[in-house]
């Protein structure tokens, strides 16, 4: 009788044991599922259906620069970017073949007032042609619900680059001269909208820093651009 009273303590200690350890388990779920429902996941991460690693991404879109004060400027531009994973990319090729005129500004408070063999003698840099590559670095990946069945992942990207910018020098009078090329560096910021696994849009700001001679002067100058690409992804899909 005794043995029996010492294997039923130690039965039911073990069975009570067991059930405080589940429920501290199922405590420590509840609460994992807590925090992260109410923070969200420690890493914002890519649907599988967007693989990355190995891909080649081809774009080509429009832009202008909006901000200059002596130039409208406007073209079209074209990119080959290789995907080294989710993160890193690089991209060696990014072309831009720009249209330039004198901006209003130009014409209307400096062109106006002179004469024109002054107008003649002053000349801006105009660009016409760009050309870098860069590396890319993706620091945020997450997804935008555009209705309650419509879901797009997106990415922001930012980028360093090097490359070269032609101008073109266009005196006042609106005569085209000689055309030049100098080295720049190149900072990006972008944002990829993806709505299918090989289709993507891109927003991007892209700043061209480079020397031109602008009334005679030569000094540092930002091309600013800003443009929206169409892309296609290329590469194999295997994972899903």
């Amino acid at each position: 009788m005794g043995n029996f009273s010492k294997s039923l303590g130690v039965a039911i200690g073990l069975i009570t044991f067991s059930a405080l350890a589940q429920v501290s388990e199922g405590n420590s779920a509840v609460e994992q599922y807590r925090i992260q429902s109410h923070y969200g996941p420690e890493e914002a991460l890519l649907s599988p259906l967007f693989p990355r690693d190995g891909k080649v991404e081809i774009s080509g879109g429009a832009g202008l620069a909006p901000f200059s004060s002596l130039v409208d400027s406007w073209g079209y531009q074209g990119s080959l970017i290789y995907h080294i994973n989710r993160r890193h990319a690089v991209e060696p090729v990014y072309y831009v073949s720009s249209s330039s005129v004198l901006s209003s500004f130009v014409k209307e408070q400096i062109a106006s007032k002179i004469d024109a063999s002054t107008r003649a003698a002053l000349s801006i840099a105009a660009p016409k042609q760009m050309l870098a590559a860069s590396y890319f670095f993706s620091p945020y990946h997450a997804k935008l619900h555009l209705s309650e069945r419509s879901v797009s992942h997106f990415d922001v990207y930012l980028g360093l680059g090097a490359g070269a910018v032609q101008t073109e020098s266009v005196n006042l009078n609106e005569v085209v001269g000689d055309a030049t090329w100098t080295p720049a560096g190149l900072v990006t910021l972008g944002v990829r909208m993806l709505f299918q696994p090989r289709f993507a849009l891109r927003l991007e700001a892209r700043d061209f820093v480079h020397r031109t001679d602008n009334f005679g002067k030569r000094s540092t100058t930002h091309s600013f651009q800003l443009g929206l690409s169409a892309s296609m992804v290329f590469g194999s899909y295997s994972s899903f």
